[in-house]
């Protein structure tokens, strides 16, 4: 193994309090008033950080962390800051942080297993379900974020609109093409998510809105009396519980 990596326990103490030290100092920082919400990535660093060579040996986790103190916290985008209202992006609350140093401190492979994580994260998923009404004995599961929730939630989409055929068949099976509506302030991911299913661009039909930028829902019912029409097979509705751009929630 390299030397780089290997660390008795002491040694990992102190790096770690050293880490801690840096996030500490940063988010304080963060709360000052008169520090700009967002700093600018000068030329210099941007290139130092985007155009560096391969390296052909490791550096010591001390010299990475100077490197990261000096190079990369001071130019975030700045989402962390209490003034910063420029993006969507929401800030981190701090106790998140441990919570990601204890998971990785962990290293778990929650596939399975008897394992304490694996049970913790059924508490988790059985929490959401009853948040939002789901039975019990339904399935659940966490991903990394909306994006990928969208992809997971059209794909089950698919499978069961398809008679659960796709799995063996594809999406070339013979049945009436399947089409999917969102808003037209639906996330760009909607239609990531048609894409890399199968089911295509052109069978993604993004509604309009109404005044409060929420879907039409008469645009959306004659929008799929038409495809219904014209041989096709109406599938789902991509309703989004607060829009990128203005928080709408469709009805």
């Amino acid at each position: 193994m390299d030397e780089t990596l290997e660390q008795d326990p002491e040694t990992f103490r102190k790096l770690g309090y050293d880490a801690i030290d840096l996030i500490a100092s940063t988010l304080e920082q963060r709360q000052n008033k008169d520090e700009p919400a967002h700093r600018a990535v000068p030329e210099d660093i941007r290139k130092l950080l985007q155009f560096q060579d391969l390296p052909e040996h490791g550096e010591s986790p001390k010299t990475l962390l100077e490197f990261i103190a000096k190079n990369v916290f001071p130019y975030p985008l700045g989402h962390n800051n209490p003034r910063f209202f420029a993006w969507v992006n929401s800030p981190g609350a701090p106790v998140s942080v441990l919570g990601e140093l204890l998971a990785a401190g962990m290293n778990s492979s929650a596939a399975g297993g008897d394992q304490a994580s694996t049970y913790l994260e059924h508490a988790v998923l059985s929490w959401l379900k009853e948040i939002m009404g789901f039975p019990p004995e339904s399935g659940a599961l966490l991903v990394s974020g909306g994006s990928m929730a969208s992809v997971v939630g059209l794909a089950v989409m698919r499978f069961a609109k398809s008679n659960k055929k796709v799995r063996t068949q594809g999406v070339q099976q013979g049945q009436a093409p399947m089409v999917v509506y969102t808003s037209s302030e639906g996330h760009s991911c909607i239609q990531k998510a048609v894409e890399l299913l199968g089911i295509g661009s052109d069978h993604l039909r993004k509604v309009s809105v109404d005044r409060d930028f929420r879907m039409n829902t008469k645009a959306l019912a004659n929008q799929v009396r038409e495809d219904r029409n014209n041989g096709l097979q109406p599938v789902c509705v991509a309703a989004t519980a607060g829009t990128v751009n203005t928080g709408a929630i469709d009805p």
